[in-house]
C-alpha cells in the first residue's frame, strides 16, 4: 500500500524528466542504463556469498554447504532470476510507453533495486 504512494510522489515531486528518446532502440538503451543500477542487490548478494563461504567452518569446495551459505546463495539465485525477468519487463515499457511517462523507468529501477 505504500509502494505506490511513494511511486506517485516521487513521480509528481522529483524535478527531472527523461531525455527525448523518439526511437525504439534509444528507449531500450535508456532502459538497459537504468537496469544496471539494478543489478546492485545481486552483486551485493554475490559478495556476501563469498564472506560467507571464507568464514563458514568447512573450506572444501566441493563440500557440503552449511545452512548461512545457502541462503545467501538461493538469495543470490532468486536475485538474478527476478531482475532477468525485471529486464525484460522494463525494456517492453520503456519501448510501448509515451514520451511523458518514461520519467517512471528509473523510478520502477529504483523501486526494484530498494526492495531486493
Amino acid at each position: 500500500l505504500l509502494c505506490p504512494c511513494l511511486l506517485y510522489g516521487a513521480y509528481a515531486f522529483l524535478p527531472f524528466d527523461a531525455p527525448p528518446l523518439p526511437s525504439a532502440s534509444a528507449r531500450l538503451l535508456y532502459a538497459l542504463r537504468c537496469a544496471t543500477f539494478a543489478t546492485v542487490p545481486v552483486v551485493l548478494g554475490v559478495i556476501v556469498v563469498g564472506i560467507s563461504r571464507l568464514c563458514s567452518s568447512a573450506l572444501e569446495p566441493f563440500g557440503e554447504l552449511q545452512r548461512e551459505v545457502e541462503i545467501h546463495r538461493t538469495y543470490v539465485a532468486q536475485s538474478t532470476q527476478l531482475f532477468v525477468l525485471y529486464f525484460f519487463n522494463l525494456a517492453v515499457l520503456a519501448t510501448y510507453l509515451p514520451q511523458e511517462l518514461l520519467k517512471l523507468v528509473p523510478l520502477l529501477t529504483g523501486l526494484f533495486a530498494v526492495s531486493r
